[in-house]
C-alpha cells in the first residue's frame, strides 16, 4: 500500500468514526426526547449515506415515535433493502404492524427476526406481546419465558412474562411478579395497571380499585386510569374531567383508538349516573368510531356458516373410542354475551370440574386457525382436516393434551368456554364425542344489547359494534345452532339465561345433571368461588344471580332502533 493509498484510508476510517459519532450523539438526544436536534443529524447521515441501515432504522424510530407511521413504516423497509437480514428492522416493522393490528404482517416479522437473531429480546418479548394479544396462552408464556431467561433483569420483559402469566391461569406468581415490579419501578404506569388488572381478576376487587383511584387523582389524563376509573359506579367525575375528555374526543389530532376507549367509558359512566340520554350519545358514536377501524366482511361470514353447514351435512364418521376418564371437556358455547361466564361459574364450583376458561385450543387443532372471520386457506386447511382420519386422531390427542395442562387435581372435567366454539360443534361431535356441550342462549335483544354496549379487545368482534351488522350476525348464529340442534339434538344441552336467572336451582341441577355428576350446593353459591375470571362478566359472577341485565336496552332503546330492525 502506498502512502497515497494509507492516507485515503486513514481519511475513510476517520469520517467513518465520525458518522459513527454523530449517530450516537443523535440517539442518545433521541432518547432524551429532543427530537428536532435529532431528526437534524440524522438527516445529515442520511443525505451523506441514503443506505446506511442504521441511520434509516433510528429515522424510522423517531417517526415511529412522533406517530408518523406511513414514514417510519417506509424507512424501515428501505433499512431491510440496505441489509436483508437486518432482524432489528423486522422487529421495528412487526411493532408498525401491531399498532396497525395487521396481527399476521407482524408475527412474520416478529418471527423472521427470531429466526435470524434467536437471542434478540425485542423480537421475542414482541412475540410473547402479540401472542398475548392473539389469545394464544402457550405461545405467549413460551417466549416470555425464553425473554426473562436471555435478561433476567429486563422490566419489559419481567412485566410480558406477568401478563402471560395471567392468562396461563397463574395469577398468584403474575401478582408477585408485578408487585415488586412496581417497588422497583414506581413510576411506571403500564405496571401498575397490569397490577390492578392482575387483582380484579383474582377478585381483589378492593386492592384493584385502591390503585385506580390514587393512580386516577394524581393524573386524570392518562387514560389506563381513567377507563377502569369510571367503571366503579362509586367513583365521581368532576367536570373538569369531562370536559377534558369530551374535548378529547373532539379532537382530531387523537387517534381513534383513544376516541373509541374514551366514548366507551362516558357511557359507562353516564349509564352509572343513571343518564340513559348522554349514555345512549356516547355509546352510539363509540361503535361508529370502533366500527370505522375496520369493517367486518359479513357475506365472508355467511358463506363460511353455510359452509360449515354443508361440511357436516356429509361429514363421514370418524370412529373412536371414549377412552377419556379425566379433564373430559365441557364446552360451554353461544354468543359472547349470552351467560357463558356464569355458567362456567356454576360448573367450576363443583368439586368433579375445571374451569379453564376461554381457549382456544379447539380452532389451533382444527386447522382453522381462528374461529371468526377465518380466510379461504385456513376455512381449506379445516376441510382437510376432516377428511383426514390420522389429523382427525392427531386433534383429538392434541386437544386432549393442551385441556389437560389445566387439570392440576386431575379431576373428571375441565370446562372450555370459548363461546365461538359454536360454530365447531359438529367438529367436537367428531372427535371428542365423549364431551359435554352447552349451548348457552339468551333473549336475542338483551344479548345484542350487551355485545353492542362492550368494548372488546382488539377487533375480535368487529361485527358487533354495527347495529344492522350485529342484528344480521345474530341470526346466522341462530340458522347455525338450529342446524345443529336438529342433527345432535341429544346431545347439546341448551342453557337459558332467563330462566337460570328465574330459577336457578332447578336449572343449575339439571345443568349438573347433564354432566352426570351428583348435585353438590357449592352450585348454588358460584359468587364465592376464587377462581380466575378473565372475561366482561367479571363482577357479575362474585355476586349472587340478580335480574338487573334483563331488559337493560329499553333505557336505550331510541338509539337501538337499526339494531332491533334487524332482528326482526
Amino acid at each position: 500500500m502506498n502512502r497515497h493509498e494509507r492516507r485515503k484510508q486513514k481519511k475513510n476510517l476517520s469520517s467513518s468514526l465520525q458518522e459513527q459519532n454523530l449517530l450516537i450523539e443523535a440517539i442518545n438526544l433521541h432518547t432524551q426526547k429532543k427530537y428536532l436536534a435529532a431528526e437534524k443529524i440524522y438527516k445529515n447521515l442520511f443525505n451523506k449515506n441514503p443506505n446506511n441501515y442504521d441511520v434509516l432504522r433510528h429515522l424510522g424510530i423517531l417517526n415511529q415515535d412522533l406517530g408518523k407511521l406511513e414514514k417510519a413504516f417506509g424507512f424501515f423497509t428501505s433499512a431491510l433493502k440496505a441489509r436483508p437480514n437486518g432482524f432489528e428492522a423486522l422487529n421495528n416493522l412487526g411493532t408498525i404492524h401491531t399498532i396497525n393490528k395487521n396481527y399476521e404482517l407482524a408475527l412474520k416479522c416478529f418471527t423472521k427476526s427470531v429466526d435470524i437473531a434467536t437471542d434478540y429480546v425485542p423480537s421475542i418479548n414482541n412475540l410473547a406481546g402479540l401472542y398475548h394479544k392473539l389469545n394464544r396462552p402457550r405461545l405467549a408464556l413460551e417466549y416470555s419465558k425464553k425473554a426473562v431467561s436471555l435478561q433476567s433483569n429486563n422490566p419489559l420483559a419481567i412485566n410480558q412474562h406477568a401478563k402471560a402469566l395471567i392468562i396461563n391461569n397463574d395469577l398468584e406468581e403474575a401478582i408477585e411478579i408485578l408487585k415488586k415490579l412496581n417497588l422497583d419501578y414506581p413510576e411506571n404506569n403500564d405496571f401498575k395497571i397490569n397490577l390492578a388488572s392482575a387483582y380484579r381478576e383474582f377478585g381483589e376487587f378492593k386492592k384493584s380499585d385502591e390503585i385506580i383511584y390514587n393512580e386516577f387523582n394524581n393524573n386524570f389524563k392518562i387514560l389506563p386510569f381513567f377507563i377502569p376509573y369510571v367503571m366503579n359506579s362509586k367513583n365521581k367525575l368532576k367536570d373538569k374531567h369531562i370536559e377534558y375528555y369530551v374535548n378529547q374526543i373532539e379532537d382530531d389530532k387523537v387517534i381513534k383508538d383513544d376516541k373509541v376507549l374514551m366514548c366507551h367509558s362516558l357511557f359507562n359512566y353516564f349509564k352509572n349516573q343513571k343518564n340513559p340520554d348522554k349514555a345512549g350519545k356516547y355509546l352510539v358514536k363509540g361503535n361508529n368510531l370502533q366500527y370505522s377501524l375496520k369493517n367486518f366482511n359479513f357475506e365472508n361470514e355467511r358463506q363460511y356458516f353455510l359452509k360449515i353447514i354443508s361440511l357436516f351435512k356429509k361429514a363421514n364418521k370418524f370412529n373412536v373410542k371414549k377412552l377419556t376418564k379425566i379433564g373430559r371437556p365441557i364446552f360451554i358455547c353461544g354468543m359472547p354475551r349470552s351467560g357463558t361466564t356464569l355458567c362456567e361459574q356454576i360448573l367450576s364450583s363443583h368439586s368433579e370440574i375445571h374451569g379453564a376458561g376461554e381457549l382456544s385450543y379447539l380452532a389451533e387443532t382444527s386447522g382453522i386457525g381462528k374461529i371468526i372471520n377465518p380466510s379461504q386457506k385456513e376455512i381449506d386447511a379445516f376441510e382437510k382436516t376432516l377428511n383426514d382420519p390420522k389429523k382427525l386422531l392427531n386433534a383429538r390427542e392434541n386437544y386432549l393434551a393442551m385441556l389437560n395442562s389445566h387439570n392440576k387435581d386431575e379431576v373428571k372435567y375441565v370446562s372450555d368456554k370459548m363461546p365461538h366454539n359454536f360454530i365447531l360443534i359438529g367438529y367436537i361431535k367428531l372427535i371428542l364425542p365423549e364431551a359435554k356441550i352447552i349451548f348457552c342462549k339468551r333473549d336475542p335483544i338483551d344479548n345484542c344489547f350487551s355485545l353492542y354496549s362492550h368494548k372488546f379487545i382488539e377487533l375480535s368482534h368487529q361485527y358487533s359494534y354495527d347495529q344492522s351488522m350485529l342484528g344480521r350476525y345474530y341470526k346466522l348464529h341462530e340458522n347455525l345452532m338450529k342446524f345443529w340442534k336438529e342433527k345432535f339434538s341429544d346431545d347439546i344441552f341448551e342453557l337459558d339465561n332467563e330462566e337460570l336467572v328465574n330459577n336457578q336451582e332447578q336449572i343449575s341441577r339439571k345443568l349438573v345433571d347433564f354432566c352426570q355428576l351428583n348435585w353438590e350446593d357449592e352450585c348454588l353459591n358460584f359468587h364465592l368461588n376464587k377462581r380466575q375470571v378473565r372475561t366482561a362478566s367479571i363482577e357479575q359472577v362474585r355476586k349472587p344471580i340478580n335480574k338487573k341485565s334483563i331488559g337493560a336496552w329499553r333505557n336505550y332503546e331510541q338509539y337501538l332502533q337499526d339494531l332491533i330492525f334487524n332482528l326482526k
